[in-house]
Formats: structure tokens, C-alpha cells, sequence
């Protein structure tokens, strides 16, 4: 476990120098840069231009999107790990001298898409009106049609489904002194009937008013010609436009070689609207340019004499105050630790008064992960995913950190697995008594079966809770003895230690039989434990009885909490059960037809079921368990992650002539 060492540095260089600078440090990529405040130096205000290249970076996001959608350009489950593509920083230039090309290409395809949204706005517009127009299909004139020479026509609708009679009846009823109008179904429904009404035309507002009465509505849509000859033109023109849609899905199709172009414009604008943002944050005079930030302290001596011979410049670097909480930290571990500092990060990254707590909790992590899993075929599964992602994609950074955690939570999954005899749960078992006639098959728990031993399971999960427990304390004896606080160190952490094995001693003899000569140590312990803690844990008090009522409190703080804790790896052991379980009766479940052929279908959907559910629950377990139980003895956080000045690379990696470690 690891915090880099940073210093916080200054360059000044001459103010023609600072778009040429600013590239390279951009290049190396390996320098934090932090806003520079001070009276007597002006700010170059960058907002509009950053702007601008986001908005390009979204437009590209959304140009590669449509190509994907449609030129067919998938990518698996395993590649989503990857990183895209390498590239030297001269083929970055390269591609960075096209970019307005790019942006060209990636403009068209956005506005081809447009068009081709616009086309389909139309073809379902015009499917609507000949499903509208359908009822009155067989209308044999325009349903614009509102007079003769001496007649009134009203097309439209009643409610329900009614006939001539009926709506002669509701006419009369409305007005008894109208003269009976000539009435045409045109069609019916349960809900509507579209008819057409005809009348002498001095009886036309007569007739509108008793027509109002019967719940008559006139169509909102009218067709200047007949119904049938409007339906046969809009599907002529729905034939068009699907003919021009067509041509513009084509000519889409026509970029799918410039899809990676534009996934590094992306990657381009990104970078330069992160470069913008970054002379936001520094600041010159009439004619000098001041940048300053935090670097490893390892890479400052090659830095600076790579920057100094560069540009006509001057870099000085000095320790920073760790007590700013604004001085970030730079975590660095190997394979093991580094799987499980997303885990940290997301609940905090470490701040500078804490040690970095990967490494430490990485063991934990792995194997409560695999203790919860615990079958040896998902966990090879595990392995394999891990292996095929990082020999054959050839995965970086975050993405290479996910699949060490991936290939070690795999390892623990083996062990466990193979320690409780599940292979695809009883797979082995299964297959030798129901296909090769065995009566029994073997016994393949290296140490103990859960089911018929879950007590003992228990006691062990418990245990493995009060190790970690006990690491949490060790490490914050460790940080308060730093500090020079060594009554604190001994207070805060020996008597709760002391208290938990006498307590962890007597629940034990509950469960199991102990030898008398440990189950007599349980009591004398917790005695001890608690004495300790009533006498330390109210010490900041200046009174006597506010000195044995903190330390009461105490008491009752470390008896309700910690045995909470502890009582909370009781999720170790019941994962660990629902995994076999589960696992158990998807085999009994595909093994009862006695047909292979039915077996493997089975399965396979089973164990791919059981595998994604229990999966997650792990994860969020074991992450519940550090975060909670373990985090709580001993970890700040708050602290503020070091971010790199670099090129984006969501798509690309950049390789530079130089790594600076």
C-alpha cells in the first residue's frame, strides 16, 4: 500500500510560450493543475470556448452512437472493458490536424439522422391519417363535401353503434317538427358509427342543431377528395419517404470507416475543452504565464529538466502543507491492492492524515468475496473473463483495475468453492447418479459441506469478522501512535480488543464446546475489557462523575456496536448458503427429465441466473462490510483524488516517449 509522495509546483514561463506549454503538460499528462488566485495577475476567461468543444465532444458522442445503430457496429461484454485503440502521440497529431475534417463527417451524419427523424415523423403521420381516414373508406365522396344544389351534407360521427332508424329517432326526439333527413351508414363499431346525413338545404341549421343534440361530431380531419383516393396518396407518399429514408440510411452507412475517426474526435474535444479549462485556471501578466498544480515528487527532477530545455521557462516544487485538505492524494498499488480502490473511491478516497487502506482491505475483500460466492465453477468463470480481458484486449487503467478484482475475487472463489465441495453446486454428484448410475456420488468438500455444517460455518464467519475488526483497530493504533497520541492509542483501541475476545470466547461456548481452560478466560476478559474502557473512555471529561458517566457511555457504545458488527458477518455465512442452495436445485431441477439433451439447456440458463443474482449480492455485501464495520475503526476519507492534466482517453491510449513513475 502506497501514497505517492507530491509536490506542489510553479512554472512562469514567457506568455508566448503558454499554448505550447500547456500542450506538452497536457501530453505528459502526468501533472495536476490547480487555480491560480493571487492580486497583480489576470485570468484568461476560457468559459465560451470550453463550451464549445463540449458541446462538439457531445455531437461526436452522439454521431458514433448513430453509426453503431446503423451500421450494426457491436461490441461484446468483454470488450466494454476495453480500451479502444493505442496510438503514439505522433498518430494522435496526426488525426488532431483532421479534426475539423472529422468534425465534418461527424456533422453530416448527425444531420443525415435528422433528416432521416424527420422523414419517419412523416411516414407516421400519414400511417395515422390513413387509420383515421380508414372508416370512411367507403364514402364515395369528399369528405370536404358540405352542400349540393339543394341539399345540406353532414359527415361525421354518433356514439355507439346505432343504425338509420336510430339516428332518425334521435333527430326527431331533438326537433319533431324536422323533416326526415335522408341517412348513409358508412360504417360501424362498438364505440362509433360514421354516417352521412343529407337535408333540403332550408333546413340546414335546423338539422346542425338537432345533430349537436344527438352527440354528432364532425371529423377533425376532412380529405379534400374521397377517403379511399386520400388513402392511396398518402401511401404513395409514404412509399417516397421510405425511398428517401432509405438513401439517407445509405449514405450514413458510408461513414461506418470513419466510426473510429470520430470516436478520437470525441476523445479530441474533450481534451480540449479540458485544455481550455486549464488556462481558465492560470494566469499571467503583460507578458509572463503562471501554472500551478501538484506532481509526483519521484518525476520532478526528469519534468523539469525536460520542461526547463523545452521552453523558455523556470519550475520550482516544494512539500505541501498536508493539512490543507485541498492538497490531493495519489494512490499507488500493485495488481492486488490496486482491484479494490474503485471500492474506496466510491465511499472516499483516502484523505492525507489516513494511510492508504487498499491493500489491507483487498485481502479481506477477496475473501469474504469468494467466501459468499464460494462455488469453484464460478469462480473459474471468473478467472477466465479476467485472463480473455486482459491478454486479448489488452485493457488500461480503471478498466484493468476491474479485472484484477475481477481475477482475485475469482481465486477466492476457487478456494472456497473447492473447500466446500461446489462445482456448479453438486454437479459431480448429480451427473454420477442420475447419468452414470451410481448410487452415490463423491464427496468433494475439502473441508466441510455448509449445509449439514452451518453452525460451524457461522462461528468461522464470525471469526473472520473479528480479524478484520481487530486489523480496523490495529491500524488505528498505528495512526494515533504517529500522531504522538499514545494515551489515546492505547484507550481507543486495547480494552475494546480485550472485550471482544472475552465476549467472542462466551458466545463461542454457546454454540460449540471450548476447552475449560479457554471458556474460563471468556468472563475474566470481558471483565477487563470493560473495567478498561469505564476508566478511559470518559477522559476528556474534567469531572470525576462526568470522567465514570463517559465512561459508562463508552461501555454501553462498545457493547451495542461492536457486537453489532460482529453479528453482521453472519451474511458471510448466508450468501454462502444461498449460492449452494440455488446452485443445487437448478442441477436437481435439469437432472429430473433423465435426458441429457434437456439437462444442458437447463442448466446453463440456471447457473447464468444464479451466477448474475448472487453476484451482485456479493458485491454489495462485501462492499457493506468495509464500508461499515471495517472503515468505521479507523478511516477519515474526505480526501480529494489526484486528477492528471492529460489527454482524454475513453476511446484512445495515448503513448508517450516518457512515463514518468
Amino acid at each position: 500500500m502506497a501514497k505517492v509522495k507530491l509536490l506542489r509546483f510553479e512554472i512562469i514561463s514567457l506568455l508566448s510560450e503558454s499554448k505550447r506549454l500547456m500542450d506538452y503538460l497536457q501530453k505528459i499528462g502526468f501533472m495536476q493543475i490547480d487555480n491560480v488566485d493571487e492580486d497583480g495577475l489576470k485570468k484568461t476567461e476560457t468559459a465560451d470556448v470550453c463550451s464549445q468543444f463540449k458541446d462538439k465532444s457531445e455531437r461526436a458522442l452522439a454521431a458514433a452512437a448513430i453509426l453503431e445503430k446503423y451500421c450494426n457496429i457491436k461490441r461484446s461484454f468483454v470488450e466494454s472493458f476495453s480500451d479502444y485503440r493505442s496510438l503514439d502521440y505522433s498518430e494522435y497529431r496526426v488525426l488532431a490536424d483532421k479534426a475539423d475534417d472529422i468534425e465534418a463527417v461527424s456533422n453530416s451524419v448527425l444531420n443525415l439522422n435528422g433528416e432521416i427523424e424527420e422523414l419517419r415523423l412523416a411516414v407516421n403521420e400519414n400511417s395515422r391519417l390513413i387509420e383515421y381516414y380508414g372508416p370512411w373508406r367507403t364514402l364515395d365522396i369528399p369528405m370536404a363535401s358540405k352542400r349540393t344544389l339543394y341539399g345540406s351534407i353532414f359527415i361525421g360521427m354518433f356514439n355507439g353503434d346505432v343504425d338509420e332508424q336510430d339516428i332518425i329517432s334521435m333527430i326527431s326526439e331533438a326537433d319533431p317538427e324536422l323533416v326526415e333527413p335522408a341517412v348513409e351508414i358508412i360504417s360501424n363499431a362498438k364505440l362509433y358509427t360514421c354516417a352521412v346525413i343529407m337535408t333540403h338545404k332550408e333546413n340546414s341549421d335546423r338539422m346542425k342543431a338537432a345533430l349537436d343534440s344527438a352527440g354528432f361530431t364532425m371529423p377533425e380531419k376532412v380529405a379534400a377528395s374521397t377517403p379511399a383516393k386520400e388513402i392511396e396518396k398518402l401511401k404513395n407518399q409514404i412509399s417516397e419517404l421510405e425511398e428517401k429514408i432509405k438513401e439517407k440510411t445509405g449514405r450514413i452507412k458510408e461513414y461506418a470507416d470513419r466510426y473510429d475517426d470520430i470516436r478520437f474526435f470525441y476523445d479530441y474535444a474533450v481534451s480540449q475543452a479540458e485544455k481550455y479549462a486549464a488556462f481558465e485556471n492560470s494566469a499571467q501578466t503583460e507578458s509572463t504565464f503562471v501554472v500551478r498544480g501538484y506532481l509526483p515528487e519521484s518525476a520532478y527532477d526528469e519534468i523539469k529538466f525536460d520542461i526547463e530545455n523545452k521552453f523558455i521557462c523556470q519550475i520550482e516544487a516544494q512539500e505541501p502543507d498536508y493539512d490543507d485538505p485541498d492538497v490531493p492524494v495519489l494512490i499507488k498499488n500493485g495488481s492486488f491492492g490496486s482491484g479494490v480502490e474503485s471500492i474506496t473511491n466510491m465511499y472516499s478516497p483516502p484523505s492525507n492524515k489516513d494511510i492508504d487502506p487498499n491493500t489491507i482491505m483487498a485481502f479481506f475483500y477477496y475473501v469474504f468475496f469468494g467466501f459468499m460466492l464460494s462455488d469453484a465453477g464460478y469462480g473459474i468463470l471468473m478467472i477466465l473473463f479476467s485472463v480473455i480481458a486482459r491478454k486479448k484486449f489488452k485493457v488500461s487503467g480503471n478498466s484493468r483495475k476491474f479485472t484484477n478484482m475481477v481475477f482475485y475475487s475469482g481465486i477466492s472463489t476457487v478456494f472456497w468453492g473447492a473447500m466446500f465441495g461446489g462445482w456448479f453446486g453438486d454437479l459431480i454428484p448429480i451427473i454420477c447418479t442420475e447419468f452414470l448410475g451410481y448410487e452415490q456420488g463423491p464427496e468433494l468438500a475439502l473441508w466441510l459441506e455448509p449445509v449439514s455444517n452451518s453452525m460451524t460455518l457461522l462461528l468461522f464467519s464470525l471469526g473472520m469478522g473479528i480479524l478484520q475488526l481487530f486489523a480496523g483497530l490495529i491500524i488505528r493504533f498505528y495512526m494515533l501512535i504517529k500522531e504522538r497520541r499514545y494515551v489515546d492509542a492505547f484507550s481507543e483501541t486495547i480494552p475494546v480488543m480485550v472485550f471482544i475476545v472475552g465476549f467472542a470466547i462466551i458466545g463461542a461456548g454457546i454454540i460449540v464446546s471450548l476447552p475449560d481452560n479457554i471458556s474460563k478466560l471468556g468472563l475474566p476478559l470481558i471483565g477487563a475489557g470493560a473495567l478498561l474502557i469505564v476508566l478511559t473512555g470518559g477522559r476528556s471529561s474534567k469531572s470525576i462523575i462526568g470522567k465514570f458517566g463517559g465512561g459508562l457511555y463508552a461501555l454501553y457504545n462498545t457493547a451495542t456496536g461492536y457486537i453489532g458488527d460482529i453479528l453482521s458477518y453472519s451474511r458471510l455465512l448466508a450468501l454462502s448458503l444461498v449460492t449452494g442452495v440455488v446452485a443445487g436445485a437448478v442441477n436437481m431441477l435439469a437432472a429430473m427429465p433423465g435426458n441429457i439433451i434437456i439437462f444442458v439447456p437447463i442448466f446453463i440458463f440456471g447457473h447464468v441466473l444464479n451466477i448474475a443474482i448472487n453476484l451482485i449480492g456479493t458485491y454489495v455485501h462485501t462492499n457493506r462490510l468495509q464500508y461499515v464495520e471495517f472503515f468505521s475503526k479507523f478511516y477519515e476519507g474526505s480526501g480529494k483524488e489526484f486528477r492528471p492534466f492529460r489527454l482524454s482517453s475513453k476511446y484512445h491510449i495515448i503513448k508517450e516517449d516518457k512515463k514518468y513513475e
